[in-house]
């Protein structure tokens, strides 16, 4: 570094004293070239004015004599031509008769009507000479111009002068420029290599390392802020290293396999128990691409599918290296000071495997129990069908009965179909059906069924479906099922007087359906729940209109058959409105 600032030190030095020389002694032979023309010029206007007051001064004899007596006393060589170019006099008597001078330069110009200016070298007097030729304006009509020239050995001595000058000193103030321009430089290196000494110690790991400047300009500055910036890199590396203590035993402690990747798909995290998991060793597929590390491993490429799509939470089945259902929560990484830069994903995953068995253990259970209640419940129909008859003497008691076992056995039914439909949804192989779908002739049909209803409760239906909504793909009788449930359960919970809207329509690639109603509305408490099993807001009023606790769960997986999500916004008093969207997709 010293030695490039000396060279460049060098060089720019050189380089302003050489052009501060060579422009000063252009300047000063400028000067001095400008100086001999004036001369000439004024010189010449003279001439002119002596020839113009005698007369008799205008023969050739007359104009030799003249030329040679004024030329000796300027110093100067005076030569006066006619219109042809003909040297009629000249201060060198030994140049007459001359060569024709109408193609100098000089004299073209002045029998132009201007003044005509000329250094060249002269055959004659054998040295450089200066020319000026002025356009006569005598009137004497023989005489055009008159030129007069002068050596430049002078303006030469002159400049030799002073390039021997003008060397010296560069020479000398060069030399003395460098002698203290390198004990500068050498001055001003030192604390910056005390800058770099301390940092070489610090990149090392030796963070206690400072530097010592006692300056008051950018050198000190430079070397306080480079001891703030070790204090910063200090405390940051103990930081660093305790959160990095901390986060290891945080991963080490945890039982849920975690898995993140970089924006080229490469490991750079796998704890212990996404090795126990998946039975692969951290080292062997840290840093490598997760294809790879599936095709390798021969584990499930649904992994892959993890990482590439958009959503946040995903359930996959693995067959490899044991067969599990497992539930996998992404995110983005992303750096708190920019958020809108990701670094990659990670990936939580849990196992789900013995919670799934569970389900579908209590899944085939109730649909055992519900064949199992209908034997029973087709006794009980035709018991009271038989009391009905008259089979028993008191009459009012016995319908009276007969009517509680009635509307006891139509709800044990509901409940049963119920059952039995969201038994039937839940069935990952009857899901794989799918029919097209033709939203708003459904829609319609449900509405013409419901209104009805409706209107015997005196409540008002009111519908407002595009008929022209685009087809989807899933099952009808389900989806046929999902508006009835909806449309049912506002006109249940919905006084009488009050209005229930029906309404569908398509916004960019989703059918938005909306039921909304303006009945006793749900609690903040209990939305969060509404989609469970058996979960009623009010039990008894649930039981009095004959709810069986089973439609909205039905409606929820049957939204969910449809890849669609459903929305609850409520307010007690005030109604409620279901948002079920689903997207248009195209068949699988």
């Amino acid at each position: 570094m010293q030695k490039k600032i000396f060279v460049i030190f060098t060089l720019i030095l050189l380089i302003s004293t050489l052009l501060t020389g060579f422009l000063s002694l252009s300047l000063i032979t400028n000067n001095y070239t400008n100086e001999l023309e004036q001369r000439l010029i004024s010189n010449a206007q003279l001439i002119e004015g002596v020839i113009n007051e005698n007369k008799e001064l205008a023969n050739t004899v007359e104009l030799q004599r003249l030329s040679e007596d004024l030329g000796n006393k300027i110093d100067a060589r005076i030569t006066i031509i006619d219109k042809n170019g003909e040297v009629l006099a000249d201060t060198l008597p030994n140049s007459l008769p001359a060569k024709n001078h109408g193609n100098r330069p000089e004299v073209r110009k002045a029998m132009d009507g201007e003044i005509g200016r000329e250094i060249r070298y002269s055959s004659t007097v054998k040295e450089d000479m200066l020319y000026i030729a002025l356009p006569s304006h005598l009137e004497a009509e023989n005489i055009a111009v008159i030129r007069l020239s002068m050596d430049l050995v002078e303006r030469d001595k002159i400049n030799q002068r002073l390039f021997y000058y003008t060397g010296a000193s560069i020479l000398f103030s060069l030399v003395a420029a460098l002698l203290l321009g390198y004990r500068f430089i050498g001055k001003l290196m030192e604390p910056i290599k005390q800058i770099i000494e301390a940092s070489k110690k610090i990149a090392n790991g030796k963070f206690d390392r400072r530097v010592k400047v006692q300056s008051n300009d950018e050198i000190g500055e430079l070397a306080n802020h480079f001891n703030h910036m070790a204090d910063h890199l200090e405390n940051t590396i103990v930081q660093l290293s305790d959160s990095n203590t901390k986060f290891k035993a945080l991963l080490t402690s945890m039982i849920n396999p975690i898995i993140a990747i970089d924006n080229n798909r490469h490991i750079i995290l796998f704890n212990q128990s996404a090795e126990d998991l998946f039975k692969v060793n951290t080292n062997d597929v840290l840093g490598k691409d997760i294809l790879e590390v599936i095709n390798k491993y021969s584990l499930d490429r649904q992994l892959i599918e993890v990482f590439t799509n958009n959503k946040s939470r995903i359930e996959i089945s693995i067959n490899y290296p044991e067969k599990k259902v497992l539930k996998i929560h992404t995110n983005p990484i992303q750096l708190d000071h920019d958020p809108i830069r990701t670094l990659g994903t990670v990936a939580l995953i849990e196992d789900i495997t013995e919670i799934r068995r569970l389900e579908k253990m209590r899944s085939d259970f109730v649909t055992n129990v519900s064949h199992e209640l209908k034997t029973p419940l087709t006794s009980i129909s035709g018991f009271v069908e038989t009391l009905k008859a008259g089979a028993v003497e008191d009459e009012e008691v016995t319908m009276r009965f007969l009517d509680i076992i009635e509307i006891e056995t139509d709800r044990l039914k509901r409940l049963i179909n119920d059952i039995l439909t969201l038994s039937e949804i839940e069935n990952i192989e009857t899901n794989l059906i799918t029919h097209e779908i033709f939203p708003g002739d459904t829609l319609k049909e449900v509405a013409d069924v419901i209104t009805p209803i409706a209107n015997s409760k005196e409540i008002e239906l009111h519908t407002e479906v595009d008929l022209n909504l685009p087809t989807i793909y899933g099952n009808r009788d389900w989806f046929k099922q999902l508006i009835i449930n909806l449309l049912d359960n506002a006109i249940k919970y919905t006084p009488p007087g009050g209005k229930v809207r029906l309404i569908a329509y398509k916004k960019y690639n989703n059918i938005i359906i909306i039921v909304k109603d303006t009945g006793i509305g749900i609690p903040k408490k209990d939305i969060s729940r509404l989609f469970e099993r058996f979960y009623r807001v009010d039990k008894a009023r649930s039981r009095k209109v004959g709810g069986t606790g089973l439609g909205l769960a039905i409606v929820k997986h049957i939204v969910l058959s449809l890849n669609g999500r459903i929305k609850v916004n409520s307010e007690e008093g005030k109604g409620t409105e279901f948002t079920v969207i689903i997207p248009v997709n195209k068949e699988i």
